[in-house]
């Protein structure tokens, strides 16, 4: 699934879990969510292998696509957006980990799993930040399709050579398998849900800008810098799957 569905799932599951009235669940909201997040994604993945295999073999072919061609200010552009969104990413994490400490030491709550969690995710995407950022640097230093093409396995952990090998003998779309009979209609929900999450994201980074400007207190301001991170990734991620799934239907058009 495309990543707006999951900011999706995260910003209405709370709400949901608040009609059920169970104060254990209320109490360990964060850990239910993400189990249910989980589990989720897990049933889609099982009941939905063609389609969502071929969503990544589409995405993965357009990065190769653009080694192949030799168009690395693109590939030096998927890499510099890639590099923003997963440091955005680790201080939203970061600021979560300092959030969930700071209720604790304040006696507010009680939650180690979940501090352990945001701590565990943030260091995870400071590790693929700092990567990317390298991989990105690498490039910029030696520009060329030869670089994109070593930074491109090193990465995203592909077979670039047999890709090209393949790829000189045929188009790159002779090369992708067939489309699953279910793609259009999973296209057309993919763009709902992301102009939904689009239009969520809009709405936190304006709930963050109330919250900062009215509020001074450590707590307010730490929540509504969580709120301002939070909006922009689902922002933007929303916009980015909006314009691949329209991308898409112009395509078949």
């Amino acid at each position: 699934m495309k990543t707006s569905f999951y900011f999706f799932l995260w910003i209405i599951i709370y709400p949901l879990l608040g009609l059920l009235h169970n104060p254990w669940i209320y109490q360990n909201s964060f850990i239910v969510a993400l189990f249910v997040v989980w589990g989720l994604s897990w049933i889609l993945n099982k009941n939905m292998p063609e389609t969502l295999s071929y969503e990544r073999i589409t995405e993965m072919a357009s990065v190769l696509e653009e080694v192949y061609t030799g168009n690395v200010k693109a590939f030096m552009n998927r890499l510099s957006r890639m590099v923003t969104v997963e440091f955005i990413t680790a201080i939203y994490l970061g600021v979560a980990f300092v959030f969930v400490l700071f209720s604790m030491v304040r006696g507010s709550a009680d939650d180690w799993i979940a501090l352990l969690i945001f701590g565990f995710f943030a260091f995870g995407a400071i590790s693929r930040a700092v990567k990317l950022n390298r991989a990105y640097q690498q490039i910029r230093h030696t520009p060329t399709k030869e670089e994109c093409a070593v930074v491109v396995e090193e990465t995203y952990r592909v077979d670039y050579t047999g890709y090209y090998n393949n790829r000189v003998h045929t188009s790159a779309e002779a090369m992708l398998p067939p489309r699953s009979i279910h793609f259009k209609a999973f296209q057309i929900f993919s763009l709902v849900i992301a102009i939904i999450c689009a239009l969520f994201g809009l709405f936190y980074l304006i709930m963050s800008i109330i919250i900062l400007a009215e509020n001074r207190s450590a707590e307010a301001i730490s929540g509504g810098i969580m709120y301002f991170l939070y909006g922009s990734l689902a922002a933007y991620f929303g916009i980015k799957d909006s314009v691949s799934c329209i991308n898409y239907f112009k395509r078949r058009s």
